[in-house]
């Protein structure tokens, strides 16, 4: 039985290891943000691509960004419709009338000619998420950061 504690022990630390990978409090605040922010971005089949691109320009934590990006999957779908409402309102355009599953079967389909079908659609749709996500994903940035600087003076 020791052993075996011993073992799951042992695994835990270096689980935690691979995600931790030595990066400070603020930069795994800074990963976890990124990744949330692209992985609800409203065009299906590019955030693993940005999020890996960005980790690796930036020096961010990759595992995690792309554990949370997976995570995100229900909420992207979520999001989609919502976001293209936005930009359609943004952009003074009448609503389309596509739901969720059509736009996800049409992706599942063919990836190219849904962005040729939909590019209107999509573009309104990353128009509400540009003028809705990002600004609340700096939000809670710096919120974080300010209750990361609260807690180090307290544990002062």
């Amino acid at each position: 039985m020791q052993k075996m504690k011993s073992r799951i022990t042992t695994l835990k630390d270096k689980i935690t290891a691979f995600f931790m990978q030595g990066l400070t409090p603020k930069e795994l605040t800074q990963s976890i943000i990124v990744s949330g922010l692209i992985a609800i971005i409203p065009v299906l089949g590019v955030s693993t691509f940005m999020i890996t691109t960005v980790s690796l320009k930036w020096k961010l934590n990759l595992p995690v960004m792309i554990a949370l990006s997976y995570l995100m999957w229900p909420v992207q779908i979520l999001m989609i419709i919502p976001f293209i409402r936005i930009g359609e309102f943004i952009f003074s355009v009448p609503p389309n009338h596509y739901t969720v599953a059509e736009i996800v079967n049409s992706f599942q389909n063919s990836f190219f000619k849904t962005l040729g079908r939909l590019s209107f659609e999509l573009l309104c749709g990353l128009g509400g998420w540009f003028f809705t996500a990002i600004p609340v994903a700096v939000g809670v940035y710096w919120v974080t950061i300010y209750v990361m600087k609260i807690i180090l003076m307290l544990k002062k």
